[in-house]
């Protein structure tokens, strides 16, 4: 499965554009995506001409090493049941295949190296596999989590914030440009990502015209300490 692909978007507005989505998401070697996760703009498409916001219904992998959360969250918490059965077949399916897979490849490995005259036969490797019941939550590894299926982004949200600590959770700083001609929004966001970078925090935009606004966002604790320099 990618990392991510470029999806084309056609705006209500008549503008047609192309954003970032993403298949798999591991906050773990990229934090900055746990907090676009929070802060609602993953997998969000906005409109760069009248700031729409189209949100993916792709369905992605969502994995926090640290944490031991491991789970495939599919957007839509209305789906049915029928919807929901189909999909747990499809990932049993996709489960089966991969340690099917993973057998062959190790007997592949095993074959060619055969063990040496007068040395020790080495340990057959194996694959554990489990029963249908028990495969989505399955460990290959035993550091491994186990796989959990989230239908929802808002299940999903409240369930990563709830492994957070206070200083770990969501922060948000508004800078506001209202009333604010083109130039001066433009010198704003700029301040705002320079700050950014100086924190390791990110900036999104939100509105137009008199309503627009710039959010620098990131972990509380940095989000504090910004704030308090702000106020020196």
């Amino acid at each position: 499965m990618p990392r991510s692909s470029t999806m084309t978007y056609a705006c209500e507005c008549g503008t047609t554009f192309a954003s970032t989505m993403y298949q798999t998401v591991n906050v773990t070697l990229e934090p900055q995506l746990l907090y676009r996760l929070l802060a609602g703009s993953l997998n969000v498409a906005v409109c760069p001409n009248c700031g729409r916001r189209i949100e993916s219904d792709l369905p992605f992998i969502y994995h926090d090493m640290r944490r031991g959360l491991f789970a495939y969250a599919h957007p839509n918490a209305e789906a049915g049941d029928e919807e929901r059965d189909q999909l747990l077949e499809r990932l049993r399916e996709v489960y089966d295949e991969a340690v099917g897979a993973s057998e062959r490849i190790l007997a592949e490995e095993r074959a060619s190296q055969p063990t040496p005259p007068g040395q020790p036969d080495i340990p057959r490797l194996t694959v554990r596999r489990r029963s249908p019941a028990e495969d989505l939550s399955a460990q290959l590894e035993p550091s491994a989590p186990p796989m959990q299926v989230i239908f929802g982004r808002e299940q999903l949200v409240a369930l990563v914030d709830s492994l957070l600590e206070p200083e770990e959770r969501l922060g948000r700083l508004a800078l506001s440009a209202r009333g604010a001609g083109p130039a001066q929004r433009e010198r704003i966001v700029s301040i705002a990502e320079r700050l950014a970078s100086q924190f390791d925090l990110q900036v999104e935009t939100e509105g137009e015209g008199a309503d627009f606004t710039v959010w620098v966002y990131g972990p509380r604790e940095r989000i504090e300490t910004l704030a308090a320099q702000m106020r020196q």
